[in-house]
């Protein structure tokens, strides 16, 4: 199955916006691309399960919208998923109605903090097929290329428009025209998690225009999900993605496996772990 995990060019006068990887949204005037983490475990997990999965990110490679676009229709994906906020959530939906025209058969996916927040208010205002609450939505996405392919009933977490006739409903409510598979439950073991795939997700998109590293190149790496402090009411994920109490972490042994891979294979010279908000020097 095609599945192109995608972040659209947003042009603005105000800046390249920062929407990968970002508590909160911002346009900044000097270019930065911070490496989205869940994505790209979801990009990974779908790859070893089988899919031909795409990286789109056409902020960070600078492409033009008519590029992005004209290389999505190339590809024609079974699937296409956007991760959106709430200053471009409406630029969202108007791509996806747009996009909707021209690939009828492609399921259009929203994941995100805005949309975990407001599921419904998606389908209200565009032709969106699927919103998937939670920041596990890495895990939850392989659970809908399962239940096309497959069959496979879909666990809590999923909104699903009764329009997307493709994804197989079992005992899930209905709220108008969207089912809702239940509340998402935040019980992934995250040490499954296969290692990120940097070649497949074009880690050095994000190796150079980062402030976070005093070195370059540099990458990311991912101790937990999300903050084991918890407890700051401003933030948007701690109070939607992740909420208190739902804090885990990648064992000791399987995070340094990952680090050491990073730094055998990829000779980056400074990393960040986002979880931790910490930085250290390789």
């Amino acid at each position: 199955m095609k599945i192109s995990i995608s972040y659209p060019p947003l042009p603005s006068e105000l800046g390249v916006p920062l929407l990968g990887q970002n508590r909160q949204f911002q346009y900044f005037h000097k270019p930065t691309y911070i490496y989205p983490m869940v994505p790209a475990y979801a990009a990974s997990l779908l790859k070893e399960n089988g899919h031909e999965v795409f990286w789109q990110d056409g902020i960070a490679e600078k492409k033009t919208y008519d590029e992005w676009e004209k290389e999505l229709l190339g590809i024609s994906p079974e699937i296409v998923v956007f991760e959106s906020k709430c200053p471009v959530i409406e630029k969202h939906w108007k791509l996806i109605d747009s996009l909707k025209e021209k690939l009828p058969e492609t399921l259009f996916v929203l994941v995100g903090d805005h949309v975990t927040a407001r599921p419904l208010e998606s389908f209200e205002n565009s032709n969106v097929d699927v919103v998937i609450t939670s920041g596990d939505y890495d895990f939850l996405l392989l659970d809908l290329a399962n239940n096309l392919e497959k069959g496979t009933p879909l666990p809590p977490g999923f909104y699903v428009s009764k329009n997307a006739k493709r994804v197989k409903i079992e005992n899930a409510e209905e709220t108008g025209s969207v089912f809702f598979t239940g509340k998402a439950l935040l019980d992934h073991d995250l040490n499954s998690l296969p290692f990120i795939d940097r070649d497949l997700t074009k880690w050095r998109l994000y190796a150079y225009e980062n402030g976070n590293f005093k070195y370059t190149p540099g990458t990311y790496t991912y101790s937990g999900r999300d903050c084991w402090w918890g407890k700051c009411t401003f933030c948007v994920w701690d109070n939607t993605l992740n909420p208190c109490g739902s804090y885990r972490s990648f064992s000791p042994e399987r995070l340094f496996a990952e680090v050491k891979h990073v730094i055998d294979n990829y000779h980056v010279r400074s990393s960040t772990t986002p979880a931790a908000c910490s930085q250290g020097k390789k």
